[in-house]
């Protein structure tokens, strides 16, 4: 009956999804993203906003397709995490993500490889400012959240910039593939992505309300910022029932079918 009243109200997870062949899932089962298995080469440009600690998919897309990948994270789990892939890789010992679990992930990527990822520490918000990130509530729950979606009244105040700002310091004027998954601030940053017009090809977020909400007015809020990237000329070719989403501009998806 939820299913069908979802569908109904055109919040369901499969609303306005258009298949597409060829989609492979990269990084640890539990932190994948589904991106077109053959688009993205050593010339790409990639931004991961939001590491945590689970860098599997933006570490596969160089052992994969040796892309030029930019990680942004200012709090504690993402530097310290991505210091411990640093340093398993110079020592060349063996780091799991999810070694708990039923099918976890050894990190690949090999000392030459890890030249092609910069790691930033700072946050992706609409401006440049300092604001404070929420502390988790919830026990193995390691990511912080502006829009402190778990109810915390502790913070850590960081470092953040526009994503147009940021392209312009780092001289691009494209990105190939962005990953955004940073508990709650994806709808403020990809309302920026379509004000600034900014050319970004692939699209890749995780709606994180849906691991911690209350009620289910985040259902619609979904909605209204997929409705966002849709009307701005984009195909959403992957979701699930957590809403993790790939979108696709228009004209690379017709590259892709053709």
């Amino acid at each position: 009956m939820k299913k069908f009243i979802k569908k109904l109200l055109g919040v369901d997870a499969y609303a306005n999804f258009t298949p597409l062949n060829n989609l492979v899932n990269l990084g640890f089962i539990h932190g994948f993203y589904a991106i077109p298995e053959n688009y993205l080469d050593s010339n790409s440009i990639c931004y991961c906003i939001g590491a945590g600690i689970d860098i599997s998919f933006d570490t596969e897309l160089v052992v994969k397709y040796n892309s030029n990948v930019f990680i942004f994270d200012p709090m504690p789990e993402g530097k310290n995490h991505y210091n411990e892939v640093v340093n398993a890789v110079i020592s060349q010992q063996p780091l799991v993500v999810g070694a708990d679990q039923i099918e976890p992930f050894t990190y690949k990527i090999n000392q030459s490889q890890l030249d092609k990822v910069k790691f930033i520490d700072i946050g992706i918000w609409d401006q440049e400012t300092i604001v404070k990130f929420y502390e988790p509530t919830k026990e193995n729950y390691a990511s912080h959240s502006i829009l402190n979606l778990q109810k915390s009244e502790h913070f850590i105040e960081a470092k953040v910039d526009r994503l147009s700002n940021i392209m312009k310091k780092l001289n691009h004027t494209q990105i190939d593939l962005i990953k955004i998954e940073i508990e709650g601030a994806e709808y403020k940053v990809i309302e920026t992505i379509i004000e600034d017009k900014l050319d970004v090809k692939i699209i890749l977020v995780e709606y994180d309300e849906m691991h911690n909400h209350k009620g289910y007015s985040f259902l619609w809020r979904i909605k209204k910022s997929t409705n966002l990237i849709l009307n701005e000329g984009y195909k959403m070719v992957f979701t699930n029932d957590f809403y993790k989403r790939t979108f696709i501009r228009n004209d690379v998806y017709e590259e892709l079918i053709n």
